[in-house]
């Protein structure tokens, strides 16, 4: 599959924004309910359960789908393992966490900044490792693995996303509340192009000898995020 850009970052920018608008809408429209019609309070037990549930489930699949890419291109077990670690811990905290805390601050509501790497070490950084370990194994069993965690990946990140401005601080709907939108869409789309595709690719391709390597290992990656119905 080519590329309808010379720069990858372009090309999957491009590619992912309306599968992300597709998922932040559908992830809004259920959290938009929940507030509607089941839940009271505006930060309880209840939401951070079900933010904490869904950010760890990103963290998993967001080590899960690099590491999976490093092990079909380059056999680096420790390098992946190391990478996908890294970049999931950071990219996972900016899109749920970080982006919505400062974008909603921004907006004037009165947010709670709760980092769950750092305040649930343990939790968080298990299913980080065992995603990664999983995807760099699984990658070899299971058919277009990536294909199908790239896209579980994206809207689990939006339905998180959403959950953290819920849980702590929007505590009602408003016009306002509009502009949370193009707000999600800003934070899920930008990690997750770098995690699962930024990151492993520029690492592929550093170790590639020549132009024509990099341009085909560039491409394959492509394809095996998009072979599928984005």
């Amino acid at each position: 599959m080519e590329h309808r850009y010379k720069n990858i970052f372009i090309d999957e920018f491009s590619t992912h924004f309306r599968f992300t608008l597709i998922a932040v809408l559908l992830a809004s429209g259920i959290i938009i309910t929940l507030k509607l019609f089941v839940f009271k309070d505006s930060l309880s037990s209840e939401h951070e359960s079900i933010f904490e549930g869904f950010f760890i489930s990103h963290l998993f699949f967001a080590a899960l789908t690099p590491s999976a890419l490093f092990s079909k291109y380059r056999k680096l077990f420790f390098l992946g393992i190391l990478a996908s670690i890294l970049t999931s811990s950071v990219t996972c905290t900016l899109s749920d966490i970080i982006f919505p805390y400062l974008g909603a601050t921004f907006l004037g509501y009165n947010m709670h900044f709760h980092v769950c790497i750092i305040e649930e070490p343990v939790l968080s950084w298990s299913f980080i490792l065992i995603g990664a370990v999983l995807g760099f194994f699984l990658s070899s069993k299971v058919m277009s693995l990536t294909k199908y965690t790239h896209g579980l990946h994206i809207f689990i990140s939006s339905f998180a996303a959403g959950m953290y401005l819920l849980t702590y601080g929007v505590s009602f709907l408003s016009m306002k509340a509009l502009l949370f939108l193009p707000l999600l869409i800003i934070s899920v789309l930008i990690p997750c192009v770098l995690n699962d595709i930024g990151v492993p690719s520029f690492l592929v391709r550093l170790n590639s000898t020549s132009d024509e390597e990099r341009k085909k290992l560039r491409d394959e990656i492509h394809a095996q995020h998009h072979d599928h119905h984005h």
